[in-house]
């Protein structure tokens, strides 16, 4: 038997899986044949399946020695240096492969995906048509091209070659993955998800696609789904920085505060020197009030990369928050000009413009904006931007139908149903009767305050008026309610929800609870005498407030049902006030909020101030004096002066708290009539007026 019968045999031995075998003919062969190039190139495979690549690359070296001109023998040689990182040799190696042997298949596969993987993209794509030329159309490859057009930024033919992958295999899984992300790419987010959902449905403990599919269900509004599925991603693999930088976009959707934020640091921690991170979190700070922390996140950002617009839209919009419009306006002008396509950028730009009186300038640019397909959330903030300038310019009708249609754009439902339902279980556990069975903390504290009402009802306003005040500090809309009705039943170690379970409440564990939420509004406030907690929902919160802090007080602000309605419908609010979307469903909110007031005003016996922001623009000093005797302090002249407070104001009213009083928003509505009839019938059919004042407000 000659050599070279020999060697097949040991290679047939091999692909047995009787390695030591074959390695040990292969051997004698070598001691009978030292000089036999092929000997030496059949050992080499052999110790390069036992993962000894070392010992591989020199058999591999001896076989090219003695046969340079043998092009499978570099293609095996650059495996063996793929496996030991050295990947510039491999190319050269398989390249040499190719060269000597331009149908060696195999080679021009390797030669390839180490193009794609060294980022030589175009290069991946000629060895890839070169194969599909020689007959090699297979599911595997197309999806390689696929994924080389991507490195390309050559989306719509990645997403044609994608597709003909998948009629060639469909249950090929990567052709799914890359051809979602090229959708994705798209803005095509719906059918992306549908891509990533097959791959997550085939492989469940891939987290990479689960944070993909994440993204594009946060792209369309999906934010609950969002959020299951990048918890779920996050805890087959923590380490995944994008997980923990899209969670925190879904939270900060969602109207979350303390969450995005340590979703962002914590992405950022992993991946400090990325700058969506970064860029991110200075979002987050300043859609919170935190406009130094914003800004030094931006600046952080603009001295790694100067042109990166994410940081020069992000600063110039905190610029514009902190008073200095000129410059906010010096960076934003220019990047508009260029013809930037970036939509918080021309939401600063329209706002800036609104302000500065020329809302006609930025009109266009928003338009142009509009006429690219967009995530939902980037829709909505477009459409809002349009509509508060043309409400600004004076064109009322075009101006509502861009807020409707921002409005319309947004998926989040409301049930009213259940919110009704919500406030029915509140009024009949916390009757009359029962009220004075409950529990009660012993807690003497005077130092809360509640400020309720509507959203747009002038609550800001009002804090700000009071934390101008020596002797108070305004803590802005904190979450602590919210987080103790949500956790009661779990306090308690009870399976009866809230609020029924409020009857097994002790007044040792009310008690506790109290001193938590007092101290940690303490700690807030430091040496102030009251600290005012301003989220406008706490009113459905009131008779648990009522059972932990016996000694608050509770100042309610009213204003015009209809400028509440028409703000309300103006904003360009978070996922958690879904019912501002819809006008029948704000009028069936405002309906059940007023029920619930009024029924608290029956029953609590802490108690409450109405205010109305009508009476308070038009006679601001008498109100501001019986507001903060309200409080049980000595008047301060510092109230009049609120709009110079530079506290931190975290809310959508920040810009109206910064100037004077002014009576410019009273029956902001009435241009508007007719269009929020809806909301206007609800109240009706309910009873309720449309009056300006409240007659319990005096």
């Amino acid at each position: 038997m000659d050599i070279q019968q020999q060697l097949s045999q040991v290679l047939e031995t091999h692909r047995t899986g009787d390695h030591d075998t074959a390695r040990a003919v292969c051997a004698a062969v070598l001691l009978e044949a030292p000089n036999h190039p092929d000997a030496h190139y059949v050992m080499g495979l052999i110790i390069q399946d036992t993962g000894d690549h070392a010992q591989a690359l020199q058999a591999f070296s001896r076989a090219i020695h003695m046969a340079p001109d043998r092009s499978e023998f570099h293609d095996a040689i650059g495996v063996s240096q793929v496996a030991r990182n050295r990947r510039q040799d491999a190319l050269l190696s398989f390249s040499e492969a190719v060269r000597l042997d331009p149908g060696n298949r195999i080679a021009i596969m390797h030669m390839g995906v180490m193009c794609l993987s060294q980022n030589l993209p175009s290069r991946a794509i000629t060895c890839f048509n070169g194969l599909i030329l020689l007959g090699e159309d297979i599911a595997s490859l197309r999806t390689l091209k696929g994924e080389a057009l991507l490195k390309l930024r050559r989306v719509p033919e990645a997403i044609d070659v994608l597709h003909k992958a998948i009629d060639l295999d469909p249950s090929y899984i990567p052709a799914h993955m890359h051809l979602g992300r090229a959708l994705y790419q798209s803005e095509r987010f719906q059918e992306a998800a549908t891509c990533f959902q097959i791959v997550v449905d085939a492989e469940p403990n891939n987290a990479a696609v689960r944070t993909d599919l994440g993204a594009s269900l946060m792209a369309l509004g999906e934010f609950a789904k969002a959020e299951t599925v990048l918890k779920a991603s996050i805890e087959i693999d923590f380490n995944q920085p994008d997980a923990h930088a899209n969670l925190g976009s879904v939270y900060a959707a969602m109207g979350q505060n303390e969450a995005p934020l340590r979703s962002f640091l914590t992405a950022l921690r992993m991946r400090p020197k990325d700058k969506s991170y970064r860029c991110k979190l200075g979002f987050m700070l300043l859609s919170q009030g935190y406009l130094p922390k914003a800004e030094h996140c931006f600046r952080i950002v603009l001295k790694q990369d100067p042109y990166c617009i994410d940081a020069i839209a992000g600063l110039a919009s905190t610029l514009d928050k902190m008073g200095d419009r000129e410059g906010a306006l010096a960076l934003a002008e220019p990047m508009i000009e260029s013809g930037a396509d970036h939509p918080d950028l021309a939401h600063t730009y329209a706002v800036l413009c609104r302000k500065l009186g020329r809302p006609q300038q930025a009109i266009p640019v928003i338009r142009r904006l509009l006429n690219r397909s967009r995530p939902v959330g980037v829709k909505v903030l477009l459409q809002h931007a349009l509509g508060e300038l043309l409400d600004s310019a004076g064109d009322h009708t075009r101006a509502f139908a861009a807020h409707r249609e921002a409005n319309d754009a947004c998926t989040t439902p409301f049930c009213i149903a259940e919110h009704r339902e919500r406030v029915d279980q509140l009024i009949e556990v916390f009757n009359k009767d029962a009220m004075g069975d409950l529990a009660k903390a012993e807690n003497p504290s005077r130092i809360p305050m509640l400020i309720v009402g509507m959203p747009r009802s002038g609550t800001t306003l009002v804090e700000q008026i009071m934390a101008s005040h020596p002797q108070i500090l305004g803590a802005g809309e904190l979450e602590e309610l919210r987080m103790l009705t949500a956790a009661l039943p779990r306090i308690i170690g009870t399976e009866t929800p809230y609020p029924a379970c409020v009857s097994e409440l002790s007044t040792p564990i009310a008690t506790s609870l109290a001193n938590w939420y007092t101290e940690r509004l303490v700690v807030k406030g430091g040496d102030a005498a009251r600290v005012t907690d301003k989220m406008p929902h706490n009113f459905m919160h009131l008779g648990l407030a009522s059972m932990l802090l016996p000694n608050t007080r509770i100042v309610h602000c009213r204003r015009n049902p209809m400028d509440i309605a028409l703000s309300c419908y103006f904003m360009h609010f978070k996922d958690s006030f879904a019912f501002t979307t819809r006008l029948d469903w704000l009028g069936q909110f405002y309906v059940e909020y007023q029920r619930l007031m009024d029924h608290w005003h029956s029953v609590l016996e802490i108690p409450i101030l109405d205010v109305q922001y009508e009476q308070l623009v038009s006679q601001p000093e008498e109100e501001m004096r019986r507001i903060v005797e309200f409080t049980g302090l000595n008047w301060s002249p510092d109230c009049l002066n609120f709009h110079a407070n530079e506290r931190q104001v975290m809310t959508a009213s920040a810009e109206q708290v910064r100037k004077p009083i002014y009576t410019s928003s009273m029956n902001r509505s009435v241009p508007y009539t007719a269009e929020l009839a809806p909301f206007k019938a609800v109240l009706d059919a309910a009873g309720i007026p449309i009056s300006l004042v409240d007659e319990r407000a005096h």
